[in-house]
Formats: C-alpha cells, sequence, structure tokens
C-alpha cells in the first residue's frame, strides 16, 4: 500500500482509487489491523493520503464508511510522528485516526462531515480533544486549508463542541488565543468570533481563563499585537455586549483592559478603542494598574489627556439629554390627569424647548464623535 511506486509524482490518484475499489469491492478490508504495529487501513491512510485532492478525501471516507470505529484507533508507539501534532496544554491521544484528522492541515476538511455522519465517534472520552485540535489547525491558516467555514461547518454539525472546556479556558478563550507553531500569535477573524458568541451559554463572555483574563482582556491584548481590524471590532463588540468586562482587574496580573492598551496608544485602531473604554469606563483614566511595577493610569498619557475633555463634555451632554427626556415624560403624564388649561399651556411650551433643546444637543453630540475620530485617525497605522 505505501510501496516508492506510490509516492511518485502522479501515482498519488491512482493509489487513492485502488483503495476505493479494494474497499467497495471488499469492505471488511477497513477492518484489517496489523498485529505487529495496530495500524488499520484508515490509520495508513491518514499518514500517506496526504495531498489535498479530492480522491485523497474521498479514499478515506470509504474506509470510515467502511468501519467508522477504525476512527478511534490506536497506532502503536514506536510510529508516533510528533510533525505532524501540536501537543498543547494537555498531552494529545495522538494515536487516534479523528485527532489525526482533526489536527492535519488538509484532512481537517472531513471534520465536518465525520461529526454529520458519525457524532457518536465524538462522545467518546478519547474524543474529547478533536475539537481542540481542529481549533489549534484553524490557527495555521494559511498554512492549512482549515477555515472559519470548516469550522463553522463542524460546530453546527457537533454542536457539543461549543460547550467542551479546555485547561486554559472555553472556546471563546481559545478563539482569542491562537497560536502558530512557533507561538506566534494569530490575529481572530471578527466574524468568526460573533458567530461563535451567538451560539454559546451566556455565561461564557463572563467567565476568564487559566491566566485570569476576560475575554475583553485577550481581545486587547490581540489588537495591542496586531493593531488589526478584526482584534479592534472584537474589543468594540465586547465592550458593548458585556460593558462590565471594562471595570474587571486580570485576576493574576491586575490590569483593566485599558492598561494593556496604553502602550499602543499611536494606533488609529487602538485609539478608538481606547475611546470606547474610557467611555464606558471613565474612572479609569486616574486607575493605576495592580501588576508587578504599578503601571501609570492612563491619565499620565498624552492621547488620554487629549480626549478626556471630550468625554466629559460628551458625558454631561448625553446626561442631559436622559434627565429631560424624563422630566418631559413625568410632565405629559401629569398633565394627563389635569384639566387645567394653564398648565397644559405650560407643558406645551416647555415640550417644544424640550425638543429643541435635545436637537440642539444631538448636534453637539455628533461633532464631538467627529472631533474625536479625527483625533483617532491622527493616529499610525498598522505596521503589519
Amino acid at each position: 500500500m505505501v510501496d516508492q511506486q506510490f509516492r511518485e509524482e502522479g501515482a498519488h490518484e491512482a493509489l487513492n482509487q485502488l483503495i476505493i475499489q479494494a474497499v467497495t469491492d471488499k469492505p471488511e478490508l477497513a477492518q484489517l489491523v496489523s498485529e505487529r504495529q495496530c495500524q488499520s487501513l484508515l490509520l495508513l491512510a491518514c499518514y500517506y493520503l496526504n495531498l489535498d485532492l479530492d480522491t485523497s478525501h474521498d479514499a478515506i471516507k470509504c474506509l470510515i464508511q467502511a468501519f467508522p470505529s477504525a476512527l478511534l484507533g490506536i497506532l502503536d508507539d514506536r510510529n508516533f510522528d510528533q510533525d505532524i501534532y501540536i501537543l498543547n496544554a494537555r498531552v494529545i491521544d495522538a494515536r487516534v485516526p479523528i485527532c489525526i484528522i482533526a489536527r492535519h492541515t488538509r484532512q481537517c476538511a472531513l471534520l465536518p462531515w465525520i461529526a454529520s455522519n458519525y457524532p457518536w465517534i465524538l462522545d467518546g472520552e478519547r474524543c474529547r480533544p478533536v475539537a481542540l485540535g481542529l481549533l489549534e489547525t484553524y490557527a495555521r491558516r494559511g498554512r492549512s486549508s482549515c477555515t472559519a467555514s470548516i469550522l463553522k461547518d463542524f460546530f453546527e454539525a457537533y454542536p457539543r463542541a461549543f460547550t467542551q472546556l479546555y485547561s486554559d479556558g472555553n472556546v471563546l478563550h481559545k478563539l482569542l488565543r491562537q497560536y502558530t507553531y512557533d507561538y506566534r500569535r494569530i490575529e481572530p477573524e471578527v466574524d468568526l468570533f460573533k458567530w461563535v458568541v451567538e451560539h454559546c451559554p451566556n455565561n461564557y463572555l463572563f467567565e476568564t481563563d487559566s491566566n485570569g483574563y476576560t475575554l475583553l482582556h485577550l481581545a486587547c491584548i490581540s489588537l495591542s499585537k496586531h493593531k488589526g481590524p478584526d482584534s479592534s471590532e472584537i474589543c468594540k463588540y465586547l465592550i458593548d455586549k458585556f460593558p462590565a468586562s471594562v471595570r474587571m482587574f486580570n485576576d493574576n496580573r491586575g490590569d483593566l483592559p485599558i492598561h494593556i492598551l496604553q502602550a499602543s496608544c499611536e494606533y488609529r485602531l487602538v485609539r478608538e478603542v481606547v475611546v470606547s473604554l474610557l467611555r464606558e469606563y471613565p474612572e479609569s483614566f486616574n486607575i493605576r494598574s495592580r501588576c508587578r511595577g504599578w503601571k501609570n493610569p492612563p491619565s499620565t498619557l498624552p492621547f488620554p489627556q487629549i480626549i478626556k475633555p471630550y468625554l466629559g463634555e460628551e458625558k454631561e451632554l448625553k446626561e442631559a439629554i436622559a434627565s429631560l427626556k424624563d422630566s418631559t415624560s413625568s410632565l405629559t403624564e401629569a398633565v394627563t390627569c389635569t384639566n387645567d388649561t394653564l398648565v397644559r399651556s405650560a407643558s406645551t411650551i416647555f415640550d417644544s424647548w424640550a425638543t429643541s433643546f435635545i436637537n440642539t444637543t444631538k448636534d453637539k453630540l455628533q461633532l464631538i464623535s467627529k472631533q474625536l475620530q479625527d483625533m483617532c485617525n491622527e493616529g499610525r497605522e498598522s505596521d503589519e
């Protein structure tokens, strides 16, 4: 099966067709296991059918259909090939074919199909790392064929993967803490992140990872590294969806999210998030980080100093509008309970004045918003 003749250029497709034909004619072949090395045909196929060809995937599918339990097979320790795997926080059983497929740069595309047709395979204890393996293969996108679309298809076919927990957090933490083999951080994709948030339990937004970071902390770390639009949009999304996280210190280091971005305030996209953070938690302007070295508060940096008066005026104007709307509503309700023409006339005048004031104030708010955006636009673009 693995003779040199099949490794020559142009012979892979012939090998795939040979496997398909042989297993179609005799399905029991898929159940054969080498006694000496505990190698099933599926396990060998996972190792040697590495080309990104439709026929390669078809051959592996054919073997799985003939004997699905082979996905849980074991490879002898002597044949362990570490180059195929990423051994992360926990030791992964890399001898299981389905784990091999999840971590393979090309065969990972088969996982949604497996999840759709054989979900019971994924329920076993030996398959708990499968979703983790796929997430880590996705982190190597560009050097693997794993895309956001493949991840979505897998999670839709196997929803239990949304709630699987890992040693360093939940699936949202994993999406924001993506690394390549050489531990370079990869920027998360905003559309995929939002999609996963919509399908995860609500409490996942509140959870911290093993290092005490909230999702917003991790998004800010990504933004400080990449200064990219996806990280920036994820930060804004989390501030809007989970505003309480703006006030949460990291359990271990003692940082607020804004402290993570302080060193990068010369970048445009970072500045936009800093504006959102200070708008949501103005008191953080004077709060020091509690981490070792006691970082200075944002108030010591030029950009926060510049925008602080604008944010203060913006807050006062918004509070004035809210107060006026409450007063107008209360007065309108009171007027309905009286027939006094003088009171009704006064209410009408007040309502007219309030409407005019609110409209004028909204114009001022738009001007302040534009001024803040102009100050953000003066920042640098990403160096990447």
